[in-house]
């Protein structure tokens, strides 16, 4: 499971969390560089939580249940969009589902973030190519 926060937010002054899943951690990465320059933006995530996939899929599940007044649209790429919540409020979120679901998942040492194309490839080999 990962969070970014919105690369706009600074310009815009409106916040919003972006939160997904993915088993294809280059694809999803490329997905997003593809919207911006490298020059002015690098894609990546700023907070990652690893574990089997049925635990991250219900934990994704939950989330969106939750909080589903906060996503703007059901509407493809849309959907994942947390509107006025920052990075740290979806990190307290999700540690506190995680936490009181007992979840088995694990959130990724801060050594790994913000997790990039630029240090991918070290972070899979280091965690069993998650």
């Amino acid at each position: 499971l990962y969070i970014f926060g919105c690369p706009l937010a600074k310009y815009t002054g409106k916040v919003a969390s972006k939160v997904g899943i993915t088993g294809s951690w280059w694809a999803r990465l490329s997905g997003y560089q593809n919207s911006y320059s490298r020059l002015n933006h690098t894609a990546c995530f700023d907070m990652v939580y690893v574990g089997p996939a049925r635990a991250i899929a219900l934990l994704e599940k939950t989330i969106k249940e939750r909080y589903d007044w906060a996503i703007a649209s059901d509407k493809g790429g849309e959907s994942e969009w947390l509107e006025n919540h920052s990075l740290e409020d979806i990190e307290k979120i999700v540690d506190e589902l995680i936490d009181g679901y007992k979840f088995k998942i694990t959130k990724v040492t801060a050594q790994w973030l913000p997790l990039s194309k630029d240090n991918l490839s070290d972070f899979l080999e280091s965690h069993n190519n998650y």
